[in-house]
């Protein structure tokens, strides 16, 4: 049904659904209108006088070039932040959605034309991954993000799968993971899905890597011969520590004699 509105309407396809224009083709009215109530909470969108009115961040006049203008960014090499804290899981995923399609088709563009090496890699990063990349989702269908995980490297694109439960992640899709930065995980179930889909052996590793303190990770990776244990400083001290010696350095530039302690 989407796809005969998208078809007759182009882009007027999702108004058309909302205000029950009719189509060539007839559809079951129950399905149509459960179409259409899911658009309208979805959308946060409400019909009055026989017109589309919209509550929350879509609208049909204006920011036709928000998501243009968004991967436009990203292939400038600059990094785009999507504050979705305040939408639902629904709406979150929606709008990650269209993000990440928008950049997959574009890179495949320029694969076909021979111009992807001119492009910077571009990195999603996807806070609980479980979500999209979970078995049971995977079941009703792919989407981009698997898709990205799996064939992401050949157009130079990225994934960064965030979770506390790889284990609800299908192993071929962490397999294609290549790179996997490990953090604390005390359950057994969730540590032998990472074992076993680590480039490196961690066989022997999963007591170091129950016992990981904050700040504590191990990165495997095809790109190094054995796995390597970091210590990843809190971001907040980084930044005083910078702001600390920013300011001494400002302060002994109006005293001469004066010089700041580099320890």
């Amino acid at each position: 049904m989407l796809t005969m509105y998208y078809r007759e309407k182009k882009e007027r396809w999702i108004e058309s659904i909302v205000l029950d224009e009719p189509l060539s083709v007839q559809f079951n009215e129950a399905t149509q209108n459960a179409v259409k109530r899911k658009l309208l909470r979805l959308l946060d969108l409400f019909v009055r006088d026989e017109k589309l009115h919209c509550h929350g961040i879509f609208d049909n006049q204006s920011g036709q070039q928000t998501l243009s203008d968004m991967v436009k960014a990203l292939e400038d090499a600059k990094i785009v932040i999507v504050d979705t804290s305040a939408f639902s899981g629904s709406l979150e995923l929606l709008i990650g959605s269209l993000i990440s399609h928008q950049v997959l088709f574009r890179y495949r563009k320029y694969k076909r034309e021979g111009t992807l090496k001119q492009k910077p890699v571009i990195t999603i990063v996807l806070e609980e991954a479980p979500r999209v990349l979970g078995k049971e989702v995977l079941e009703k269908g792919s989407n981009v993000f698997s898709t990205i995980a799996r064939e992401g490297r050949k157009f130079q694109i990225g994934l960064y799968a965030i979770t506390q439960l790889p284990s609800l992640i299908p192993r071929q899709i962490l397999a294609n993971m290549n790179t996997k930065i490990i953090m604390g995980v005390e359950m057994q179930p969730e540590r032998e899905s990472l074992i076993q889909s680590a480039a490196h052996d961690l066989t022997d590793y999963s007591k170091a890597i129950a016992s990981l303190d904050k700040g504590e990770a191990i990165i495997t990776s095809n790109f190094s011969v054995f796995p390597i244990p970091v210590k990843i400083p809190l971001f907040a001290d980084v930044i005083k520590a910078k702001q600390n010696t920013s300011n001494a350095k400002k302060y002994a530039s109006q005293f001469s004699g004066i010089q700041p302690s580099s320890r």
